[in-house]
């Protein structure tokens, strides 16, 4: 059969970015910070799509890209994309080589690594930017603040690196204002240790939780991540933002089930009276998270909100409506979004947003609106 002889069916799940939105979110953070931007991108631009968020930040004028890896920076590259790559952890030597070469800018946290990068440039001829990575009090890499100025030394002394930023990471901003203090209080004095902001192109500490709950300090760039894409790690700072990714999919069945009627695995919900269900074409192999099953979750559908019932399977989820409902196959269903936020997803099962966003599998199609 020619396969130009029937349509291709829309998708059974899929996100819809608000790409406006986004670039919204990216001016609140600038403004907010009073710094440059380093736009956090890593896992997929949090579930929003590496390539197409990239181009979008590239055009808005952030000053870096954050990455997890070197996959990740490959991707961004291959996609045209020219701005600035910042690697936000530590690397392994078989990934360094291919880190000088595209010109990825790392984060460095041990005169070992530091010297391989310093060798690997030589032997290119490049001079290479790296950042120096501090240890505050995350415990996930970076330089201890004991010893500190005699290693700085020494990465001083590698004449094949540029050393054009210092960097640490806050790890509480959100829960424990005096300790995040404490680690603000603790960058700045490395700062002056080594000899001061001056000594420094990039100075850079602040992720979301550090824009919206701490004024800036000694520092010119920010790490925003969460907060580009519309959701505050702070609650009261919630409304500024806005909602970027909806998670959609459709109804694919309506029926009544009688009374004493079991609903999805081990008939943790059992019908008490003749109800009206609809059946959902999503579940958790599509990333709507299993663990809100029994715990009060909901979906917006013609309008209103209606419970999620029995166990989240891998590829549906049944939806309780009224009896009089006029819900009906095919209709739209909002899984979380401008209705249903994802931060009452995450709490309904026991998780933090970021993993809801980046735990969205490839199978659900990305539609990035205008």
């Amino acid at each position: 059969m020619n396969p130009t002889d029937f349509p291709i069916s829309p998708p059974r799940a899929w996100v819809e970015i608000d790409t406006a939105a986004l670039v919204e979110n990216l001016a609140f953070a600038h403004k907010a910070s009073g710094c440059g931007i380093m736009a956090v991108v890593k896992a997929g631009a949090y579930g929003h799509g590496l390539e197409m968020i990239s181009r979008m930040l590239e055009s808005a004028g952030v000053e870096f890209l954050g990455v997890a890896n070197i996959g990740e920076a490959r991707r961004i590259r291959e996609a045209g994309v020219s701005s600035r790559i910042y690697l936000l952890g530590a690397t392994w030597e078989a990934e360094r080589e291919e880190i000088v070469a595209r010109n990825v800018t790392p984060c460095v946290s041990s005169v070992e690594e530091a010297a391989e990068f310093n060798a690997i440039a030589k032997r290119r001829g490049l001079k290479l930017a790296v950042h120096i990575a501090v240890d505050t009090g995350m415990g996930r890499g970076g330089f201890v603040a004991e010893g500190i100025v005699e290693n700085f030394a020494k990465l001083a002394a590698m004449d094949s690196l540029e050393i054009e930023g210092i960097a640490s990471h806050l790890s509480s901003a959100d829960e424990d204002e005096e300790f995040t203090w404490r680690q603000i209080r603790s960058f700045e004095e490395t700062v002056e240790k080594l000899g001061g902001a001056e000594r420094f192109r990039w100075r850079h500490l602040s992720n979301s939780a550090g824009i919206l709950g701490y004024p800036v300090g000694c520092r010119n760039l920010a790490r925003p991540g969460l907060m580009l894409y519309g959701i505050s790690p702070i609650p009261a700072y919630q409304q500024a933002l806005k909602n970027v990714m909806t998670l959609k999919s459709r109804v694919t069945l309506v029926r009544t089930l009688p009374a004493g009627h079991g609903v999805s695995y081990g008939r943790s919900y059992v019908t008490t009276r003749p109800t009206r269900i609809a059946t959902v074409g999503i579940g958790y192999g599509d990333g709507y998270p299993r663990h809100v099953s029994g715990n009060g979750a909901e979906v917006f559908i013609r309008g209103a909100k209606h419970p999620v019932i029995g166990r989240v399977t891998m590829d549906q989820i049944m939806v309780e409506l009224p009896d009089d409902s006029d819900v009906r196959c095919g209709d739209e269903v909002e899984l979380f979004g401008t209705h249903i936020p994802v931060a009452n997803v995450a709490a309904q099962a026991d998780t933090i947003a970021w993993e809801i966003l980046t735990g969205i599998t490839p199978r659900v199609q990305r539609i990035h609106l205008p």
